[in-house]
This record gives C-alpha cells, sequence and structure tokens, in this order.
C-alpha cells in the first residue's frame, strides 16, 4: 500500500471514529469518493438563497496543485481554513483582494461544491464578487474531474456577474446550470417557521376573497393571493418573492407559512382535510399530524392601541415643506415620500413623483362628520355582540363605505383640492394613494389593505372627488378591520389622509427591493425583486415569474465586489428570456442609489442604539422609466420599514 492510500484511510477513518464519538472530524479530504464522503463534510450554505442545497467548501492551491474538500461545518469561510490549516497568514482584506480576482497574483482558486437534493445532482460554485479567468475555471474544473467520485458528473453554475457576462463561452466548455433551474426545481420553502394548531382547509386562493372568518383554520392553497385573511397557518403551491403579500403578512402576523409545490396534491396530507391537525413549518419540511381538538384559552383583555392624528391641521402641503415628524398630520406614505425628496445622490436628489402634496387627516375627519359616518362607526364599535358575527360586520361597513362615497364634499374644500391639482398637474391622469396612521410604520406595514385611485380634472366618470372619497372608504373593508383587530388597534383611532402625485404609466419595469441581505448574515447585499412593464412584482399572474437579485455593490469597504459588479441571480423574470432586465451599470446604480435610502431613514428613525445598521431594512418601490431624451432612470415612489 502506497503512503498515499495509507494517509487517506487514516483520514477517512479517523473522521468516521470522530463523528461516532462526537469529537472533531479531520478538516479536509483531497478527494471525495462516495456520497458518504460528501455527507462527513458537508455544512450549509452561506447564503440561502435556494432549499435543498448542500454544501463542501473547496480551495485549490495554485502553488502546490493541491485540491482541498473542506469539513464545512467547522470552516465556514476559506480565510480561516487557509489561516489554520494550510498556515497561511494573510489578513482577511489582503486575502479577499488577492483571491477573488484575475490578477497573476493569486494564490488560491475558491469555490463550493455543492449537492442538490430535489434534482439528486452536484454543481460547482464561485462566489458572487469572484473573478476568475478562463484558466482558473479551467484548472479548477479539471481538478474536481480527477479528484470526485463521480469524475465529470457534476455543472457549473452560472449565477454571477461575471460567469453570465460570459455565459455562452462557458455553455460550450462545461455543463452548466443557471439559478433558474436551481429556483425552478425546488419543491419546498420556508416562509415563516413555527408550530400551531388548526382545521386543514384545502382552498383556492381566488376563494379568500369572499372574505369569511378562518380564524381556526390552517388553509392550504392552490395558487397566489394578494388577499390573506387572519388565519393559523398557510402552504400555499406557489413559491414567493420575499416581498409578497403573502410573506409579508403571515410574517408581520407570526403565523406559520411554507411553500409546497405538491401540497394540494398529496394525499398523505389530503387526508386530514377538515380535520384538527398540528403543523411545524421547519427550515426544509413541513410536518403534518393528527391533533386533538383545542382546548380553550382564556382570553386576556389586552389594552387596545390607540394610534396619533392631527384632525386640526388643514393645510395641503407640497411635500418638499414636510418631513417624517409631519405624520401626525399626513401619515407615513406621504412623510416617508418627503423624505425621499430629501435624499441626493450624486449631489442630485433622487427621481421621484414631481410636485406631490399631501391632503391632511383634517379633511377626512371633516368629511365623515359631515356625512355623520362618524355615528355608523361608532354605533359598530360599541356592538359587542354584532362583532362577532363577520356577515354582519360586513354590512355595516358596505354602509359606512357608502356613506362616504356619498356625501358630496363640501364646497370650499373641493374647490381647494380641484385648484391645487390643476395648478400642478393641469388635466392629466393623477393618482391618490392611501396615508393612513395605520401602514407604512414599523410592526404594521398594512401592505395591499388600502386603495389607491386615479382621478382626472377632465374626466367627469374618475373625478378627483370620487377618487379621494374612494380612498377615504378603503379604510373601512373588512379586510382592513380585520387585520387591525388582529393586531389590537382601536378603530376609532384611524384616519386617511391622501398622497397626490401625477400617474406615471409606460414604466419600462416596475420593482421592490429590500435594503439588507434576506439570504444570508452579512452586511452587505440587497434584495432586489423586478418585473417587465407594469406586470405585478408582489402578487403576480400564475406562472408569471419576476426577476429575483441579491446585490452585493453596496460594498463601499471591499472595492473588488463593485470591481466585478458583484451580484447573486436567484432567478430571471419569465418575461425576459433568461437575461436580466438591467444592465450592470443600471444594476450598480439602482444599488448605490438604494444604500443612499437606507442611510437616510436609518438616521432618520433614529435606529443606531436599537438596531444594527445590517439589519435594518427598507422596503423601496421603484420603476425604470424614460425621459424624454431616452435616457433610462430610476424613480422611487414609496420607501417603509422593513418589518421582517
Amino acid at each position: 500500500m502506497t503512503r498515499k492510500k495509507l494517509t487517506r484511510l487514516i483520514l477517512i477513518f479517523q473522521l468516521l471514529v470522530s463523528l461516532c464519538y462526537g469529537q472533531k472530524a479531520p478538516a479536509y479530504l483531497n478527494k471525495i469518493e462516495s456520497k458518504k464522503e460528501f455527507d462527513l463534510l458537508k455544512g450549509e450554505p452561506l447564503s440561502k438563497n435556494f432549499n435543498g442545497v448542500e454544501c463542501v467548501k473547496v480551495v485549490y492551491s495554485i502553488t502546490s496543485k493541491k485540491i482541498y474538500y473542506i469539513e464545512s461545518k467547522r470552516y465556514r469561510w476559506h480565510h480561516v481554513f487557509v489561516q489554520e490549516i494550510l498556515n497561511d497568514q494573510q489578513d482577511l482584506e489582503q486575502f479577499n483582494s488577492r483571491n477573488y480576482s484575475s490578477g497573476n497574483d493569486r494564490d488560491y482558486i475558491l469555490a463550493t461544491f455543492n449537492y442538490n437534493v430535489n434534482t439528486k445532482n452536484y454543481f460547482l460554485q464561485f462566489a458572487a464578487c469572484d473573478d476568475p479567468n478562463d484558466e482558473m475555471i479551467s484548472i479548477l474544473v479539471e481538478k474536481v474531474k480527477q479528484t470526485f467520485f463521480k469524475q465529470d458528473q457534476f455543472k457549473l453554475l452560472l449565477n454571477s456577474t461575471v460567469l453570465l457576462r460570459r455565459k455562452k463561452e462557458l455553455q460550450k466548455n462545461y455543463q452548466t446550470l443557471t439559478s433558474d433551474e436551481l429556483f425552478k426545481n425546488q419543491n419546498y420553502q420556508s416562509i415563516y417557521a413555527g408550530k400551531t394548531t388548526g382545521i386543514l382547509k384545502f382552498i383556492s386562493a381566488d376563494s379568500l376573497r369572499k372574505n369569511k372568518d378562518y380564524s381556526s383554520f390552517i388553509l392550504i392553497l392552490n395558487g397566489t393571493s394578494n388577499q390573506l385573511p387572519v388565519c393559523k397557518a398557510v402552504v400555499t403551491n406557489e413559491f414567493q418573492t420575499p416581498l409578497s403579500h403573502i410573506c409579508l403578512l403571515t410574517a408581520s402576523r407570526k403565523t406559520p407559512c411554507a411553500a409546497q409545490k405538491n401540497i394540494f396534491t398529496n394525499d398523505s396530507i389530503r387526508k386530514y382535510d377538515n380535520q384538527m391537525v398540528e403543523i411545524t413549518v421547519g427550515k426544509d419540511r413541513i410536518k403534518i399530524i393528527r391533533a386533538s381538538a383545542e382546548t380553550n384559552k382564556t382570553i386576556k383583555n389586552v389594552r387596545k392601541k390607540n394610534l396619533e392624528a392631527d384632525t386640526v391641521n388643514k393645510l395641503m402641503a407640497d411635500l418638499l415643506k414636510l418631513s417624517y415628524k409631519s405624520k401626525k398630520s399626513y401619515g407615513s406614505k406621504v412623510c416617508n415620500l418627503a423624505e425621499l425628496k430629501k435624499i441626493k445622490y450624486k449631489k442630485v436628489g433622487l427621481v421621484t413623483p414631481a410636485k406631490a402634496f399631501g391632503i391632511p387627516f383634517f379633511y377626512y375627519a371633516e368629511h365623515i362628520r359631515q356625512s355623520k359616518t362618524n355615528l355608523l362607526v361608532s354605533a359598530l364599535l360599541n356592538d359587542t355582540a354584532l362583532l362577532k358575527n363577520d356577515s354582519l360586520v360586513d354590512l355595516e361597513l358596505k354602509k359606512i363605505r357608502s356613506s362616504i362615497k356619498k356625501w358630496p364634499l363640501e364646497k370650499a374644500m373641493a374647490a381647494a383640492i380641484n385648484a391645487m391639482c390643476l395648478e400642478r398637474f393641469g388635466k392629466i391622469k393623477i393618482r391618490f394613494r392611501s396615508s393612513s396612521n395605520c401602514e407604512d410604520e414599523s410592526g404594521f406595514n398594512g401592505a395591499g389593505l388600502y386603495t389607491s385611485e386615479t382621478g382626472n380634472l377632465n374626466d367627469s366618470l374618475k373625478s378627483v372627488e370620487a377618487a379621494i372619497k374612494k380612498v377615504w372608504a378603503s379604510l373601512w373593508t373588512l379586510r382592513a378591520f380585520k387585520e387591525r383587530t388582529f393586531f389590537n388597534i382601536n378603530h376609532a383611532t384611524v384616519f386617511m389622509a391622501v398622497l397626490v402625485h401625477p400617474a406615471v404609466d409606460d414604466e419600462i419595469l416596475n420593482g421592490v427591493a429590500v435594503t439588507k441581505n434576506l439570504y444570508r448574515s452579512y452586511d452587505f447585499g440587497f434584495v432586489i425583486n423586478m418585473q417587465k412593464g407594469e406586470e405585478e412584482v408582489v402578487s403576480p399572474k400564475p406562472g408569471i415569474t419576476c426577476e429575483q437579485v441579491v446585490s452585493y455593490m453596496n460594498n463601499s469597504y471591499a472595492s473588488f465586489y463593485n470591481k466585478t459588479r458583484a451580484a447573486d441571480w436567484i432567478c430571471f423574470s419569465s418575461l425576459s428570456n433568461d437575461n436580466s432586465l438591467l444592465t450592470g451599470d443600471e444594476l450598480m446604480d439602482l444599488t448605490l442609489q438604494l444604500e443612499a435610502i437606507k442611510k437616510h431613514f436609518y438616521e432618520v428613525y433614529r435606529l443606531w442604539n436599537k438596531t444594527e445598521y445590517k439589519d435594518f431594512g427598507m422596503d423601496v418601490e421603484f420603476k425604470l422609466i424614460e425621459r424624454i431624451d431616452k435616457k433610462r432612470i430610476f424613480l422611487f415612489k414609496q420607501a417603509r420599514p422593513y418589518n421582517n
């Protein structure tokens, strides 16, 4: 027996013994000769972009021409392994700048060797910030072939800016895998982990619009809904983006939630339909078992949350004159947009809806007083017996909405609003958006609860008055009422202001971003979801997928991130033919503007003593539009705290 074989057998023996006796495993192997050996070394990926992926870190020493498959639970970072095992004492900054570049001074080729439990396939992955040249990719691929028991039965993942730029060339030379394929082959997505009991109910997502009482049910959804009633837990058969309404609402309510593709046709779960069950949503799977009927729990009387509102200030104000401190009069949506207008990028203000103004709570309060709608609200809130019956509550809410919409605006009020709209926008389409005192706040974002309407001074069927009253009335839908009830908000203290700005049509794309890394506990990385034209991002039509990417270009501490336009694609839009909707320069421009937004609101909300900067996120809505000179620019229409 050769010395090499003997050394290898000793390493494997030590590894098996250590696992049996709970001791530390050897640091690495130079070959993987079975799935069992892969399993001995495997750890969890640093980024949770995809479910069902197991990983082994790989280091190839260019000097010694040796490959190291690392014990990846102990050594989650290549740098730590190189320091401790290879005795290379480069500091982290030097190590990163040298070994994630395409230059000749590189010491190592670094990667991750992954196993996809869904497809039973292996793939090789470079970091999003890495810039390996053709020779480095070739060397590593060949070395893995020589030292992997399945030889060439693995693929190269094309997920980063650098590799996607060379996609055609790489596809000619290697077996490749795209992020889209990984995304589509997933079967399970954990959205909000937890355990609860309830009555299992299989239901079409479209049926949720009927506003029935599902508070005792665990809902198994066929499809995706923009509306989600209060319930015990949710499992849908369609994967969700981080900013879908299902994700936002379940996280806000702390309701267990997951997506599993085959859930609606799974006979082992179907057998529990309409039965009391216990569901556990874990990171890798859901578990459903039969449970005994719930015991009656003592309901504690919790003091209702009274919301603040200034109903005296009657100034319809230009947003340039407002700040976040004005939210007691105008609501958070108006005031967050006012703050967006203060932010500068490259010494120029961000592009936001022009000439926007806010209609304060005063006008809503006056309208419900004059129309005596306030009496209907009081009667509803004081009828404790009626409040226990959703059907009767719904009837009363319809009366409240009807009262708001039928009563004419006070003449002076209507004249003042029309005059301000005419002066600012002329006779073009105008957007009137909800800005209540119970939305866009930390702890209660109210995603999708209230209405935005379009009005036009030149269109009697879509008048400014009708649009404003529809926005006011949306405060009293059953869905909004039940959501506020769930959060124990005192409905008597709820008021609606209105954000007014010109309508923005013909966008090239629309998108939503979170200014924190949702897939990795890391200082950098923003999650950006985009879709072509006006197609919905947060509640897409069946079969339509938006582009999802994590951009690392907000890293001002390590230049190699920006040099390589570092980004990690999860999937492309199903409407864009496997290409990004943005150029590399546009994605970097967007990322840096989002960084400016994050920094500004971190100061505005005065969070430095409560939340680490990396853990703070803003939920930002934007559009890509084309100016008259054909230049493509980003317009930011909304920002609010991200609550997850």
